[in-house]
């Protein structure tokens, strides 16, 4: 493979941040005396194909300088190729999280910033996260964190109104407005967890997230003790709420401490089917990214040990850091 790393950033990634830190980036990359090219993404769907050249080119590191929808793109480049020519030695990614919710980041091993993506991309520890597959009519692909139904569809049609906060403030004022326009759905929700045991869900659903790790939205932790390294992915489903009960869990939600209420659902799964009872074809988001097809059913599978990301630390068997 080459030694040659790859960066593959996004200049517009948090509202221009990508762009303003690619000149520190690229001054200490070579004082670090590392070999590198830096690609710029130009639009959506580019960083795809900058990962699927960079897999060609047969570089063994790449690091992704952007958010969540960035990795969410280099991940579905770098897998539906390999998937295609049978490749298994798929390059290792570093990140340096520029991106407005880096809930992806908060999954790694490793401090934020220019430094620490340096000292990972040249000497970085190897794990496998795993990644969710989603099917829908007439198409598919891959998400590194977060397939979403429900409210969160309406938050990305508000987050651009508040594209002025960080993340987490981001997604609490789309939150807010999405509340008052969002209708919950009737969906069925048929879930197969570790033991192989199937068991299905009926009710109009505010929200039903499945995830990688523990958050979204910056920092909404909604399942806490999620891993992407346990061959699982988490469900996290709330029932229909009024504004005002949401704003009273909301405190519980930041703090990973949403247990015991009736109407919320945590489980972990390999596999899950989502479709709407009344047949309506209904939209979803993959990472933070708002798909532009409509669907009447979405099936979901684990797929372990897919992604080859670069850590800074180790942990051993009890979960502690060394």
């Amino acid at each position: 493979m080459s030694k040659t790393f790859k960066v593959i950033a996004n200049p517009n990634a948090a509202g221009g941040r990508g762009a303003r830190v690619l000149p520190d980036l690229e001054r200490r990359l070579r004082k670090a005396g590392l070999e590198f090219e830096i690609e710029r993404t130009s639009g959506s769907g580019h960083a795809t194909a900058l990962a699927r050249r960079a897999l060609e080119s047969g570089t063994s590191r790449i690091l992704v300088v952007g958010g969540d929808g960035t990795i969410h793109e280099v991940a579905n480049g770098l897998l539906d190729d390999s998937e295609a020519d049978g490749r298994v030695d798929l390059p290792a990614m570093a990140i340096l999280p520029v991106g407005t919710g880096n809930d992806f980041h908060r999954m790694v091993r490793a401090p934020a910033g220019i430094e620490s993506a340096i000292q990972t991309l040249g000497s970085g520890i190897e794990r496998h996260f795993e990644v969710g597959r989603a099917k829908w009519e007439g198409g598919g692909g891959r998400f590194v964190n977060l397939l979403g139904v429900g409210i969160d569809v309406e938050v990305l049609r508000w987050r651009p109104r508040f594209g002025r906060l960080p993340g987490l403030l981001q997604y609490m004022g789309a939150l807010a407005g999405a509340l008052w326009t969002h209708r919950p759905v009737p969906f069925e929700l048929t879930f197969v967890g570790e033991d192989d045991e199937a068991e299905t869900l009926a009710a109009p659903v505010l929200l039903a997230a499945l995830t990688v790790g523990p958050s979204i939205g910056g920092g909404f932790l909604l399942s806490p003790k999620a891993r992407p390294d346990d061959g699982l992915l988490d469900l996290f489903v709330v029932e229909r709420l009024g504004p005002l009960k949401v704003a009273r869990y909301l405190p519980s939600v930041l703090r990973g401490r949403l247990d015991g209420k009736p109407d919320v659902h945590r489980r972990q799964i390999r596999r899950l089917r989502i479709r709407a009872l009344d047949d309506r074809p209904f939209r979803f988001e993959l990472d933070g990214e708002l798909m532009a097809t409509e669907t009447r059913f979405l099936d979901i599978q684990v797929e372990p040990r897919r992604l080859r990301v670069l850590e800074l630390f180790d942990q051993d068997e009890d979960g502690r850091t060394r």
